[in-house]
């Protein structure tokens, strides 16, 4: 996914930061935090939409750990910058298991987490996602073909 790598370093270069706060910020994407039971997050933890006059919004669940909450907004902004074509990465009829792979790896790759094989050795995913706070379906999707 080379092309998501050269996304990720003109991010970094353009605004010296991994921090999704930041770049939703630059990027003029609005974050907006629901009730965990709203129903426009539809029992998901966040969503990125965009209207037909190209506001950005994330909707994301007030109730996450910072961590978690952190990964899932970097992996709304993957959605928003890796499928520019897409209105809604919730309500779409495009190859979903693609876009949420590609979604993943770019907040994977720009989190900056790095994996010490060492340390995880013998861990199953869900230890490591327990471990690094990296969503366990993501970790799936990376790493299991």
């Amino acid at each position: 996914m080379e092309w998501i790598d050269n996304i990720i370093a003109g991010l970094l270069e353009t605004y010296e930061t991994n921090d999704p706060y930041e770049l939703c910020d630059y990027l003029r994407i609005k974050i907006i935090k629901l009730e965990p039971n709203n129903i426009l997050l539809r029992d998901k933890d966040a969503f990125y939409c965009r209207d037909l006059e190209n506001n950005e919004v994330i909707f994301i669940k007030d109730n996450l750990n910072k961590i978690l909450e952190k990964f899932i907004l970097l992996h709304e902004l993957g959605h928003a910058l890796c499928n520019p074509d897409l209105l809604s990465a919730a309500f779409t009829f495009c190859n979903k298991g693609k876009t949420e792979k590609q979604a993943n790896y770019f907040a994977l790759k720009l989190s900056g987490v790095m994996f010490d094989e060492t340390e995880l050795q013998g861990m199953t995913l869900k230890q490591i996602s327990a471990y690094t706070g990296i969503p366990y379906r993501a970790l799936m999707q990376l790493f299991l073909k």
